[in-house]
């Protein structure tokens, strides 16, 4: 069974970073996946390339403790800095 990291992100405060994650956790359930870890960034926009759930996301994956990412939207993380931090 391959290890499922859910990563999500909400811009401002009033959004509710729940209606990603269920959906996420459903594709997850669907394929067969195991959540491992969910990293949710409360209140960042996409473009700050630091960000508490982002770091510690990016620092899980290099110590391997998930097989794949999923994400809502590739928007969710900002793509241009964290390609950046996983592929130097």
């Amino acid at each position: 069974m391959k290890r499922a990291a859910l990563y999500c992100r909400v811009s401002t405060v009033d959004q509710h970073p729940e209606t990603q994650l269920g959906e996420l956790r459903q594709f997850a359930a669907h394929k067969g996946y195991q959540v491992v870890g969910e990293y949710t960034d409360h209140g960042f926009s996409g473009t700050k390339a630091r960000r508490p759930e982002l770091d510690r996301m990016l620092d899980d994956a290099r110590r391997h403790r998930f097989d794949v990412l999923l994400v809502w939207s590739c928007d969710r993380l900002g793509w241009e800095h964290a390609y950046r931090s996983i592929f130097p």
